[in-house]
């Protein structure tokens, strides 16, 4: 069964195994540490959560890569927006005054060619941060990592943040331990 991933129906997946299928996209080597990537996705529950690829998808989902910063727009017809997995990287919400944007900035460090590339690419004119936070490993105790959705359906702004339990770090599957409102 297709979901729109909000808070209300991320909620009833508390202890079901997720699998995030969105690989990491092929970058051109030397090609810019900050770019636009995303994919059109779907987020199925049944038996377990997938996160797909779909060309008919509702969703726009932005991968993550490391030491990169990737970002997408909104785009007519998008219910959500989604990326992950997060331990420790940034995420930004920004606008260009007619789209919502969404950006995965990996931060290795405190200092990193992908923080220097976002820091360019939101200083340059039209583009105005709404937010920008680092999200941070959700279970200091196991491998974890957090995923966040923006519902662009909701009257106000509403986020939701999925943790899970995954099998390694960097992991993009396992079992889903929380659900959080963020906004």
């Amino acid at each position: 069964m297709v979901i729109t991933p909000n808070f209300a129906s991320l909620s009833a997946l508390t202890g079901k195994n997720l699998a995030c299928g969105i690989g990491t996209p092929v970058l051109v080597p030397g090609s810019a540490d900050c770019q636009e990537q995303s994919r059109r996705a779907e987020v199925t529950a049944n038996g377990s959560v997938t996160i797909a690829e779909a060309g008919g998808g509702e969703g726009i989902w932005v991968p993550y890569v490391p030491s990169r910063t990737l970002y997408g727009w909104s785009t007519a017809g998008a219910k959500w927006m989604g990326t992950g997995p997060f331990s420790g990287c940034h995420i930004a919400f920004f606008t260009d005054g007619t789209r919502v944007g969404m950006a995965h900035i990996a931060k290795e460090s405190n200092t990193s060619a992908a923080g220097d590339a976002w820091s360019a690419f939101s200083a340059q004119g039209g583009i105005t941060v709404l937010n920008e936070w680092k999200v941070g490993l959700p279970d200091q105790s196991r491998y974890s990592a957090s995923y966040i959705f923006l519902d662009l359906l909701a009257d106000k702004v509403s986020m939701a943040r999925l943790d899970v339990h995954v099998t390694g770090m960097g992991g993009s599957d396992g079992a889903i331990f929380a659900v959080e409102k963020v906004l």
